[in-house]
């Protein structure tokens, strides 16, 4: 087998490790599945950094492919494996204690669906690699058994992800109708050739609505709040991250890379994207600023986020694509680590609402000031990683001369700061809490805040970084296209 699969089988192992530890091992080593949890998604993550030569292996060729952005992306995913599983670690189960196994394992299996996704070239193997991911991930929602809103998280994220994949089967099926094959690169040859046919139309349509579900663009944004609030927050933290992650991937291969994205089809759809990202970003943002829970508080204000990279993919382009996957990695930097965050606050007050925040910045200085960097970073402001990349959509929607949309840009992203500084004037300005817990944040912290807060500066100073990871997801194909007569 090439070296190319190996983080999906050392994923798929793991898990199944992990599992088989908890049933069947003695007590003494099942106490250390939190560590072994922990070390595994670090060397799996440590393996992927390291320079080799993985050719996708010949026979594989007309289902995935090993490309920029999925060298981009596979890190990205094993990133968010690593933050999810000390989370995790930390998080109380309460009376779920004696399934603690299960939950280090279960967020192994969609990482390595996660990774195939990223890699696929066929809406077949993307069928498949969704419902790796779909599946456990609807376990882990509703793994909270003794908590109701934990249950209805988890039906929730059923019903609405059988919606999605509804959709995108019903697509995959018109495009195969009407192309004879599922292959992207066959799709693109097929139907550069012809104009726009009713069945490419309908097929683009469904396929643009089962998307819109995973990163919830509106009209189909309504799960997430309820989702994002009632699952255990290491959950929160993945689908927040990595399963928003795998929806833009797929919006990049199949509206940016792919068939949808030549002049016949996309005269058609990029006024859609644009339409869709303008209302994401809008109710977004306004239904962001009035909460007061934490958890639905970011479900807003991710929603806010997917409308500014739809805005960006639908200017169409290269700039488009790049400025995405420059959003993606600055928002996985920021909002990991306010989940972290989040999930520590948890651990001591049992619930997420902002009012435990009241005074912290003076008893907890050093999470606080990391807690601030982060969130301003997710609201763009400078010197921050969120700044260049914010700048770099509305830079887009200016050189493509959709000033409407612009204009929308430029008040949500203003108005946008809201959300963001009413957390940390909670904080700092707010009274003491009437009740202040006995116990303190853990010293590590400390330090994986500041560090967190302090490299979203670095990146807003120095942000070529981002660049060269935007310029590394557009680097052609490094292995030989297969496509067969």
């Amino acid at each position: 087998m090439s070296a190319w699969f190996f983080p999906e089988i050392l994923l798929t192992l793991a898990g199944v490790g992990l599992i088989l530890m908890d049933a069947l091992a003695p007590e003494g080593i099942r106490r250390r599945i939190p560590l072994f949890a922990l070390l595994a998604s670090l060397g799996i993550l440590a393996w992927s950094l390291v320079p080799a030569s993985r050719v996708l292996p010949t026979s594989w060729l007309s289902l995935f492919v090993s490309d920029g952005l999925s060298a981009v992306f596979k890190p990205f995913f094993l990133l968010c494996l690593v933050v999810v599983t000390a989370m995790a670690c930390r998080y109380r189960l309460e009376a779920d204690e004696t399934v603690r196994g299960e939950f280090l394992a279960l967020p192994f299996f969609p990482t390595a669906g996660l990774c195939l996704l990223a890699s696929a070239r066929d809406f077949l193997a993307v069928f498949v690699a969704l419902e790796m991911v779909s599946i456990s991930l609807y376990l882990l929602a509703a793994f909270h058994r003794a908590k109701p809103a934990s249950l209805e998280a988890g039906i929730k994220l059923l019903v609405m992800g059988g919606l999605s994949t509804g959709f995108l089967v019903m697509g995959i099926a018109w495009l195969y109708a009407g192309a004879g094959t599922t292959d992207f690169s066959r799709l693109l040859l097929t139907q550069a050739g012809q104009g726009a046919n009713p069945a490419a139309l309908v097929a683009a349509g469904l396929i643009l609505a089962g998307i819109g579900f995973k990163v919830a663009a509106v009209p189909f944004h309504a799960w997430a709040p309820d989702v994002y609030e009632g699952a255990p927050t290491p959950v929160t933290a993945f689908l927040a991250v990595a399963s928003k992650a795998a929806g833009f991937i797929l919006l990049i291969r199949v509206f940016g890379l792919g068939a949808f994205a030549l002049e016949s089809i996309g005269t058609y759809f990029r006024p859609i994207l644009l339409t869709t990202g303008i209302a994401t970003v809008t109710l977004g943002t306004l239904a962001a600023l009035p909460q007061r829970d934490l958890k639905r508080l970011l479900a807003y204000s991710g929603i806010a986020h997917a409308g500014f990279m739809i805005l960006a993919l639908g200017t169409a382009g290269e700039g488009g694509i790049g400025t995405v996957v420059a959003y993606l990695w600055a928002y996985l930097l920021a909002s990991l680590p306010v989940f972290l965050f989040i999930n520590e606050l948890e651990n001591l007050h049992g619930s997420t609402d902002m009012r435990h925040l009241d005074g912290l910045g003076r008893r907890e200085p050093g999470p606080s000031l990391g807690f601030t960097l982060c969130l301003l970073s997710m609201a763009g402001l400078p010197p921050l990683a969120g700044f260049p990349v914010k700048l770099a959509v509305l830079a887009n929607l200016w050189n493509a001369g959709e000033t409407p949309a612009l204009v929308v840009a430029v008040i949500m992203a203003v108005a946008g700061l809201g959300i963001y500084l009413t957390p940390i004037r909670v904080m700092y300005w707010e009274r003491e809490a009437d009740v202040i817990p006995a116990r303190r944040f853990a010293p590590f912290l400390i330090w994986v805040m500041l560090v967190a807060g302090f490299l979203g500066v670095g990146l807003g100073l120095k942000p070529q970084w981002l660049a060269r990871v935007a310029e590394k997801s557009l680097n052609p194909l490094p292995v030989v296209e297969s496509i067969r007569e």
